[in-house]
């Protein structure tokens, strides 16, 4: 099957006051039409600027140094401004993680939901709007006809979300980046939005890429998982592999530190310690050395690369690659 998205060894870095930010070092994935994945990572691990990376919303001062973009067949990096822009809410688009900021103020949710359907798809003022209705609608939104005309304050919290979501799916476009999405919301809506989501996916067969550091949000919504440290991809496999089967001692402590119900009298909660990099200074190994308890000197000397010790469950781990030495030797004899 064809990739909808590849990127492919994606280095980007921020010019600063301090020095020069190296926030992507040599990132790749891809993603089926169709399908949903799940980055994930601590704050600062790359996520965002990944999609923003991708819808081309970078800010002046980041460069990208190597890689590509290649979505349907384009390098979306070789994309004039306007070219960008006819891509962008119409083939691609985005659901923030907080609407309030990402919502006009002083439009209503109607006519800002209006806009790319006059936009892309052409549509007269009458058409458009009778569109966004039903588009409202289908988010679960009720009363619509009225909702149309209200602003984005008379709005909760999690109608907001849904609002944003019928503007990110009104032309139906074929990758949808949810940037956090529920992160705001109580966990009783939380549930709702990725329900919707989960739905829309396979009305539409819209390929879906969710970021976030809440790992049960992913559990409920995408077939495989990316985890992100320092700007780099540290592994990467289906939902249950990673959930149930990790490799990387960076997923496993992130596990360890979500809460889980069952486990309530076994203790205290197993944090991560230590700081994650400073990507001024990255270290010239892997990038959780200083935080890891298996570290070698290999591991703060050379960054490993990905391999795969199972079909589609990849890790960069020092460890992983001993272990495969050992494994082709016992083999040999």
């Amino acid at each position: 099957m064809q990739n909808l998205l590849e990127i492919k060894n994606l280095e980007l870095s921020f010019d600063t006051y301090a020095g020069e930010v190296q926030a992507l070092r040599g990132v790749s994935l891809n993603l089926s039409q169709g399908e949903a994945i799940g980055i994930v990572g601590e704050s600062g691990s790359g996520k965002s600027v990944t999609s923003l990376s991708v819808m081309g919303l970078l800010p002046a001062s980041a460069k990208i140094k190597a890689g590509s973009i290649n979505f349907g067949g384009r390098n979306l990096l070789n994309l004039s401004p306007a070219q960008m822009q006819q891509v962008r809410g119409n083939e691609i688009s985005m659901v923030f993680q907080d609407p309030m900021t990402s919502l006009n103020p002083v439009y209503t949710v109607g006519n800002q939901i209006m806009e790319p359907l006059m936009l892309h798809q052409h549509l007269s003022r009458t058409e458009a709007q009778n569109k966004a209705v039903e588009i409202l609608a289908l988010t679960g939104i009720p009363d619509p006809e009225r909702r149309f005309h209200q602003y984005p304050h008379e709005f909760s919290g999690g109608m907001r979300q849904r609002a944003m979501i019928a503007m990110a799916l009104s032309c139906q476009p074929r990758l949808l980046i949810a940037d956090e999405p529920t992160t705001a919301l109580d966990v009783t809506i939380q549930a709702q939005i990725l329900a919707l989501m989960k739905d829309l996916k396979q009305q539409f067969n819209t390929s879906i890429i969710m970021i976030t550091h809440d790992l049960g949000v992913v559990a409920e919504l995408c077939s495989r998982i990316l985890v992100m440290y320092g700007g780099t991809i540290v592994e990467e496999g289906s939902t249950r592999d990673i959930f149930y089967d990790p490799y990387h001692p960076y997923t496993r402590g992130l596990l360890q530190s979500v809460p889980d119900i069952r486990k309530m009298d076994e203790g205290r909660l197993i944090p991560i310690d230590g700081q994650p990099p400073d990507l001024l200074v990255p270290p010239p190994g892997c990038p959780f050395w200083p935080r890891c308890q298996y570290a070698m000197r290999i591991c703060a000397e050379t960054r490993p690369e990905l391999i795969q010790p199972n079909p589609g469950h990849h890790a960069a781990c020092w460890l992983l690659h001993s272990q495969a030495r050992q494994g082709e030797r016992r083999s040999a004899k």
